[in-house]
């Protein structure tokens, strides 16, 4: 049977109603692959003895990155996050080392609120191998990774006493009373690239 697309679009709306009107925080993490060109300048060409201009190109920078951010898309605050990080997936330098946020507690995310993670760029996600040429220190891209990301998000809703109710067995136990889980795979956005931004 065919759904029209007011029927979906209708269902749609009312999931999103249904996890909006619930009374607790619910996490979500979003990757967004973002395409952006930078302003225009100019390159002069110049001949071989580089004291004459040939001709003037224009040229604009391509930044092609992922960006994931931690959005709280329920009702109510979340208190407590902390962050766990697993899988094998490194990215290159300078950014080697994961951002200090994923080793701290962030305190409270307010509904709606929105928590820049981190930025993956586009050379993180290939595999380097030596110049076939026989440089010792070039490398070419020969492939994407196979490793992954997964960040585990365990967090709290607001101190009251049904929350306290409904969550002392794990508090107990030494868990938040909440979790949800992300895994970030190079392999998810291989494709086409999204329409280009330009500054």
């Amino acid at each position: 049977m065919d759904m029209s697309a007011s029927a979906l679009t209708g269902a749609l709306r009312v999931g999103l109603q249904v996890v909006v009107a619930r009374k607790r925080p619910v996490l979500e993490i979003y990757q967004t692959l973002n395409n952006t060109f930078g302003p225009p300048f100019d390159i002069d060409m110049k001949d071989r003895t580089g004291t004459k201009t040939l001709r003037t190109d224009q040229h604009r920078f391509q930044d092609i990155f992922i960006d994931l951010t931690l959005i709280n898309i329920g009702s109510i605050r979340a208190e407590n996050v902390t962050f766990k990080l697993s899988g094998d997936f490194k990215r290159g330098e300078p950014r080697d080392a994961f951002p200090e946020l994923f080793n701290s507690n962030v305190r409270q995310i307010a509904p709606g609120q929105p928590l820049y993670l981190m930025r993956i760029d586009d050379h993180d996600l290939n595999v380097y191998s030596p110049d076939p040429e026989g440089s010792t220190t070039a490398f070419r891209a020969s492939g994407i990774k196979t490793t992954v990301l997964t960040i585990a998000v365990e967090y709290d809703g607001p101190a009251s006493f049904f929350n306290w109710l409904i969550s002392r067995h794990r508090k107990w136990r030494g868990l938040k009373q909440y979790s949800m889980q992300f895994t970030f795979d190079p392999m998810t956005v291989l494709g086409d690239l999204p329409p280009a931004k330009y500054a």
